[in-house]
């Protein structure tokens, strides 16, 4: 199997165990209501004491002060993810993202980055996100290079390089260039990829994932692979099958998880709560919790199967699941 579990210890001695879902917030995608507040701010006040592992938050948002201060929330997760900016910077949304509030990118460069990296509570473990910006595409080697100029000056966070397509002609990662630069991924804790950017389709998405898992366990990189972008019942499974161990997004903002699937809020509050009276506000609050929760039975899920390595350990989707798992073994030549 490519489903593994491994540890990683944050210098600050906190254990950061894989397979991990990361919930994420971000203000791309989301409003500012009458009084000035983010949709997003208005979630990190209802889940931030539910939040118990981790979270994601970008640079780019705490910078400009679209998101509190992680300092100012009534409860901290064991690790914050810092995510730099990247997804906020560019023309891209997730692949969960149905409405599009147009919202200009203000000023961001590697600099104010480092404001924040620089700034950042000593005492709250993080994982730091090398700059990235949506308009800008490197070689992969300068990627790797420019990263570990950066990240090397926090040796007391961890450290989590996202790899981007390198011109602005590729719309996804060139496989060639990760394998033939894998042993110098390990010089990162963590390994990076956005799921739009991994393949045109699931199975495609699964197989190169699988492919950079091997390579990398072939230059002895025991570095976990995070998928951004793919924090859903289905999709993170089945990344997790072919060998990813971390996952973010929002689709757990954006929808509630019911029965192994994303449905709208909504139809949550009808279905879960029994009640077609109940106002949007409270089915929407009800949901944000209700998902974290079952982002934790799907985490435990995960950790069953790589002790039993048997499919009906998952509650949803089983058959689905080991169907793909079989697609991607045929497509790497019988490989398990």
């Amino acid at each position: 199997m490519r489903a593994r579990k491994s540890a990683i210890r944050h210098p600050s001695g906190v254990t950061l165990q894989t397979p991990l879902l990361v919930p994420s917030f971000s203000s791309k995608g989301f409003q500012f209501n009458k009084d000035g507040d983010s949709e997003i701010t208005i979630a990190l006040g209802i889940t931030s004491e539910v939040l118990y592992e981790s979270m994601l938050i970008s640079a780019y948002d705490l910078f400009h002060g679209h998101i509190q201060k992680p300092t100012d929330l009534k409860g901290l997760p064991n690790v914050v993810f810092l995510d730099s900016g990247g997804y906020e910077t560019s023309d891209e949304h997730e692949l969960s993202s149905v409405f599009r509030h147009l919202v200009p990118v203000k000023e961001w460069d590697e600099s104010k980055l480092k404001i924040l990296l620089d700034s950042w509570p000593p005492h709250v473990p993080a994982v730091f996100v090398n700059f990235d910006h949506g308009s800008v595409r490197k070689p992969l080697k300068v990627q790797i290079a420019s990263a570990w100029k950066l990240l090397k000056k926090y040796p007391d966070q961890l450290h989590d390089i996202i790899l981007k397509p390198e011109t602005k002609n590729q719309a996804y990662i060139q496989l060639p260039s990760v394998l033939s630069l894998a042993g110098e991924l390990g010089k990162f804790h963590i390994i990076g990829f956005t799921e739009k950017e991994l393949g045109s389709s699931i199975l495609a998405r699964m197989e190169m994932i699988a492919r950079i898992r091997y390579a990398l366990d072939e230059a002895n990189v025991s570095a976990p692979i995070h998928v951004f972008g793919s924090l859903d019942p289905i999709s993170s499974c089945l990344y997790f099958l072919a060998g990813a161990e971390i996952f973010d997004g929002l689709t757990w903002l954006r929808y509630s998880y019911l029965n192994g699937m994303t449905v709208y809020v909504q139809n949550f509050g009808a279905v879960e709560l029994d009640d077609v009276n109940e106002r949007d506000k409270t089915v929407r609050d009800a949901g944000l919790v209700h998902n974290l929760v079952q982002l934790r039975k799907l985490q435990n899920e995960m950790n069953a199967f790589l002790l039993e390595q048997d499919f009906n350990v998952f509650t949803h989707h089983s058959a689905l699941l080991k169907k793909a798992y079989d697609s991607l073994s045929a497509k790497m030549g019988g490989r398990k």
